[in-house]
Formats: structure tokens, sequence, C-alpha cells
């Protein structure tokens, strides 16, 4: 396995990111999206995408403007800056193989709101926020809604496009997205190939912090991680 740090720009912010690869020149089409708050960062998802490198599978992971190495302040975000970055983070991504995008609790609400531009063949979504659409501006100074099901959410909207195979994973304890928001998500993805939901039942929302200490369930998830993608690489 081969872990290589790099930077790019996105509007006028420096991006720091890692292409994590089985080996030297693999390509790494598998894209990751983090949380919100001001300690999420493109690390703790690194034991996923490790376990992925090891079989094969390469990806891209990075933090957004306001965020661990990366440039800006995090209040002066919002979802609609964060979706460019994704788009500037997606040029990094190599075009031989089709495209995944996981995202965390925020993060897997823009990579929902994403899927018809980006057109990935997969999604893996943690315990995926949603937000409504006349929030896409709100910035992240206390202004964003809380997540919820909400009807006109932007995510719903793109996912509803998504015809590749979805992949959630869901935390029973969960006091930041409710259930019914990953219902929602599931009902919205009327399009999709397949879709599976994964529940973790003594997790709360902080699952990259829960679930690599699990010995046990840990080998599962990642195992349906990994098979669900080269699933979905195998139907293109």
């Amino acid at each position: 396995m081969k872990a290589e740090d790099f930077t790019f720009n996105a509007d006028g912010q420096r991006l720091a990111a890692t292409r994590v690869q089985p080996e030297a020149g693999a390509a790494s089409s598998i894209l990751t999206l983090h949380g919100l708050g001001h300690t999420s960062n493109r690390h703790t998802i690194r034991y996923v995408l490790n376990h992925l490198a090891e079989h094969g599978l390469g990806s891209v992971c990075f933090e957004f403007s306001g965020n661990g190495d990366s440039s800006g302040v995090m209040e002066e975000s919002c979802l609609q800056r964060r979706y460019g970055e994704v788009l500037a983070a997606a040029e990094h991504l190599d075009k031989r193989e089709p495209l995944t995008l996981i995202g965390t609790s925020m993060g897997g609400h823009l990579a929902a709101w994403l899927a018809p531009i980006l057109k990935p063949a997969c999604l893996v979504l943690f315990c995926p926020a949603c937000y409504p659409a006349d929030a896409v501006e709100s910035r992240f100074d206390g202004s964003l809604a809380r997540p919820g099901p909400y009807a006109d959410s932007p995510a719903y909207a793109g996912i509803s496009a998504f015809d590749g195979d979805l992949l959630i994973i869901g935390a029973r304890k969960d006091e930041v997205v409710p259930a019914a928001v990953l219902d929602g998500y599931l009902a919205a993805a009327r399009n999709a190939r397949s879709k599976h939901i994964v529940w973790l039942d003594d997790c709360e929302h902080f699952i990259h912090r829960w679930l690599p200490h699990q010995d046990t369930l840990r080998p599962q998830v990642l195992k349906t991680i990994r098979d669900t993608i080269l699933q979905a690489r195998a139907r293109q």
C-alpha cells in the first residue's frame, strides 16, 4: 500500500488530501467526503481506505476548507462552497475505473446531491445527513438547519437520479441524524440498481470513532463496503 499527501486549490483555498493506493501508479477512483464539525478530517476514514487498498482499490480523501490541514475558516463555509470543493477534488481521481463516492454525515448529503453531476457507479453513505433546499448558502456558524427528512432536500433530489449501487450504514443510537432521514434516502433512491442498509445497533452518530475498535463487526462491515464497490464496478 502507498499513501501520498498532496494539496489542490478550490475557490482560493488550499485543500489537503491523501491518495491511498494498492501500489504506486494504481488508479484512485474512490472519493471520500467527511462530515461537519471542527474535528472532522480526512484521517478518520483511513481504516476503510487502507482496507480497500489492501484489496486493490485506490482512493482519495481530502479536507474541506476550514478543516484539518486545509486553509480557510469553517464558519465562513456553507454547503454550496463544499459542493464546489467536491467537484475540485473529483478532478484528482483516475477516470480509468468507475467512480465511488463515500460520504459521512454532511458528506453523505453532498455525495447524494452531486450524484447527477459526478455519476458514481456506487454510493456508500455513513449516517448521511439531509438539509433543506434553502440551507445551501447557510454559513456553518450556527445558521445551518439541523438534519431532517426534508422533502425538498437537494440530497433526495440528487439520489433520485442515481442508478448505481447504494449502501447506507446507519447508527441505531444516532442522536444527530434521525432514522427517518435514512428511510428518506432509501425511498428517494428509486432508480438505484441495488440498495442496502446496514444498522450498527450499539453505535452513536460518530461511526468512524466507534467502528475501528469493533474487532468482530469491523471486518464484516469492511467486507460489505468492498463487495458493494466491486459489484458496482463489475456491472459497469
